[in-house]
């Protein structure tokens, strides 16, 4: 779901749950507006708004927690990358191979993850890859055996953690959920609006209210698409890891 379209979509259903709340007061007979009415949609709106705020409010930490997994995750797939070109560094010439082996993963999950190219190599794929190069190596020296005993159990921990990266790559947010929202922000606007008279004030506090509204929904989106759009995951970690991998 793109951002840039739902959030204005978004902002025109809340509006427009506010005409029709405007138009429908000036329609409806005086018996539907008197005091008991007015309390009874009163208790109505109050209830919604409080499920309202409380499912937005646990999307939004649910985001933001998930947002954050992701971001971990970069930095420590970063930082064992290091120690596994450490650990290829001490194999000397036998291991470059695999160090350009790597370079080209990196970059793989890079153009992946952050460019959006499809590319045959990268994730846990790739990982495999790097381990059957590594096994297929016989160093001579103790200091050696140890470098590539503690380079094949970081690739493997690089392969675990690129399937975890590949799966919070894609959005997890359900239609339903984001339509029930709408529905009870659309009924809260339109029972507000049912008793309030026509003035440029209450004009400008629905309008205030629906860009308010669209922005929280399209935060929401943003975070639920970490390597996309305006606010994303970072790819400095990698592409500082990138720079140390050229040979």
């Amino acid at each position: 779901m793109n951002p840039f379209v739902i959030a204005p979509l978004v902002a025109l259903a809340v509006l427009g749950g506010a005409l029709a709340g405007t138009l429908l007061r000036d329609r409806l007979p005086g018996r539907h507006l008197d005091e008991d009415t007015k309390w009874m949609v009163r208790i109505g709106i109050g209830f919604l708004s409080t499920l309202a705020a409380l499912l937005m409010s646990l999307i939004i930490s649910s985001k933001m927690q998930s947002f954050d997994a992701v971001s971990r995750e970069i930095e420590a797939a970063a930082a064992q990358i290091m120690q596994l070109d450490a650990n290829l560094r001490e194999l000397g010439p036998a291991g470059d191979p695999a160090r350009a082996r790597l370079h080209a993963l990196v970059s793989a999950e890079i153009a992946r993850l952050w460019e959006h190219r499809a590319l045959p190599e990268g994730g846990g794929r790739g990982c495999h890859e790097l381990e059957k190069m590594l096994r297929a190596l016989s160093p001579a020296g103790t200091a050696e055996q140890a470098a590539l005993a503690r380079a094949l159990q970081l690739t493997g921990n690089l392969a675990q953690a690129g399937g975890v990266v590949s799966s919070q790559s894609s959005s997890t947010t359900t239609i339903p959920l984001l339509t029930v929202l709408l529905l009870w922000l659309v009924i809260i606007c339109f029972g507000i609006n049912l008793f309030a008279a026509v003035s440029r004030t209450i004009m400008a506090v629905n309008l205030l209210v629906a860009l308010s509204i669209a922005a929280a929904i399209f935060l929401i989106l943003e975070m639920d698409q970490p390597y996309h759009g305006v606010i994303g995951v970072s790819d400095a970690p990698l592409r500082a890891v990138l720079q140390q991998l050229a040979p």
